[in-house]
């Protein structure tokens, strides 16, 4: 818009001026003994502004000539840049489609003129150790570290993953550790420095850093509060007495909402029962299972060894009037019919628990039970079919042959194969 109002402008002035010489041309002399020139005062202008241009492209001229060196190298940095941006995406398309030496080769190929050399040297560095070339993702780490040194901490905290991801979980908690110690750590460092203590089962380091981690404020307290709870897991089943004591004195110091919380009562009360302390386990399990129905509590409550059994028996069979097809519930009470000396009742509700999906631990179960009463190859289909649901908890029949225990998705198959039972054992 400018440009068309300067040319509509000079128009006007070339008009304007061209009227004036038409009415009045005047002259220009220049006089210089002994010649005289006399030109119009139009031809004098036009050439005074010819003079001008020229004078203005030779200057132009020169001074490109003289910037020439510095105007070539911001071109050719400007085509780099460009081509270090593209070669950035193309290398992590690379590393997308897994082709780790293309994408190392073409990430590193440019780098010096990347505007984004952190990122450039970060993706090598996995590329480099998808290859199995730990040297150079110890060059790439540390290239970047020196490129980009206001990102110190995602070059570390990368580094630490590749570390775990290589199988090197010490040397990645070592550099978690340090990033702790300089105060320069965020949630994702310490996500990961408690995810490797966890895996590692370093419960009193995980122990000692939780209070810091939970003034950090970080993270979110729900995954700082599932740490805290293996931490006390951990302590609740540590095997260093036989009278339960250690368990006790750790159950006494935990909040009454810690003690609410259902790993926490597990461990607890297998410790419980591990030490012979089942009149307190039983207690507890039946307390939590009547507030709140678990089947890991269940399936605890079933293993608890009492002097009463018929009256745990009578507790669980009130349980079951709300809960007929619970296999979990079904495998618990005849757990307890087997303790107390009721084998046929439970053989009969270790068929249902399987029926009703009860997997593994009900075919174990009913494998015992057979194997105690002789009967070793219905014992062995039982094992065998035990061991196949571990594996494969929904099995189709197809996969398994013999009579004892059809497994079956639908209620009219698993009532046959109930009775199929029924009718070998008989």
């Amino acid at each position: 818009m400018s440009g068309v109002l300067i040319a509509f402008t000079a128009v006007i002035l070339v008009a304007l001026f061209a009227q004036v010489s038409i009415e009045d041309p005047g002259y220009v002399l220049i006089s210089r003994v002994p010649h005289e020139i006399e030109i119009s005062l139009a031809l004098f202008f036009l050439i005074i502004l010819f003079l001008c241009l020229i004078v203005y492209f030779v200057v132009r001229i020169i001074v490109r000539v003289v910037h020439a060196p510095r105007d070539i190298k911001r071109w050719r940095w400007r085509k780099n840049s460009h081509l270090a941006q593209q070669a950035t995406m193309d290398g992590y398309a690379h590393l997308i489609q897994g082709s780790w030496k293309d994408a190392e080769r073409t990430l590193t190929r440019r780098i010096s003129y990347s505007n984004t050399p952190l990122l450039d040297c970060l993706g090598a560095a996995y590329a480099a150790q998808q290859q199995g070339n730990t040297e150079a993702r110890d060059y790439y780490l540390g290239h970047a570290h020196i490129l980009d040194p206001n990102h110190a901490e995602a070059v570390e905290l990368t580094r630490a993953r590749l570390l775990e991801q290589s199988g090197n979980r010490s040397g990645a908690r070592e550099v978690l550790e340090q990033l702790q110690q300089r105060g320069k750590t965020s949630g994702a460092a310490q996500a990961m420095l408690i995810s490797l203590l966890r895996l590692q089962q370093d419960w009193r380091v995980l122990e000692k850093i939780l209070p810091q981690l939970k003034r950090s404020s970080l993270l979110p307290p729900k995954e700082l509060e599932e740490a805290w709870h293996d931490v006390q897991c951990h302590k609740l089943s540590e095997d260093i007495d036989n009278d339960g004591r250690h368990a006790n004195s750790v159950w006494a110091s935990l909040s009454r909402r810690d003690r609410k919380k259902i790993p926490v009562i597990v461990a607890y009360c297998n410790r419980l029962i591990t030490t012979g302390n089942d009149i307190d386990a039983e207690r507890i399990l039946r307390k939590n299972i009547s507030h709140s129905w678990n089947d890991e509590l269940i399936r605890l409550y079933g293993l608890v060894r009492t002097d009463t059994p018929g009256e745990q028996i009578s507790i669980v069979e009130g349980w079951t009037k709300n809960r007929e097809n619970n296999a979990t519930l079904l495998t618990c009470l005849a757990r307890l019919y087997l303790y107390a000396g009721n084998r046929n009742k439970a053989r009969s509700l270790l068929v249902e628990a399987a029926s009703h999906g009860g997997g593994r631990e009900s075919y174990m179960e009913l494998g015992l039970l057979l194997e105690a009463a002789g009967e070793d190859d219905k014992a062995l289909q039982c094992y065998r079919r035990g061991l196949q649901a571990l594996k494969d908890p929904i099995i189709s029949t197809e996969h398994l042959s013999g009579g004892l225990l059809p497994l079956v998705s639908d209620q009219s198959s698993s009532n046959s194969s109930i009775r199929s039972l029924d009718d070998q054992t008989d």
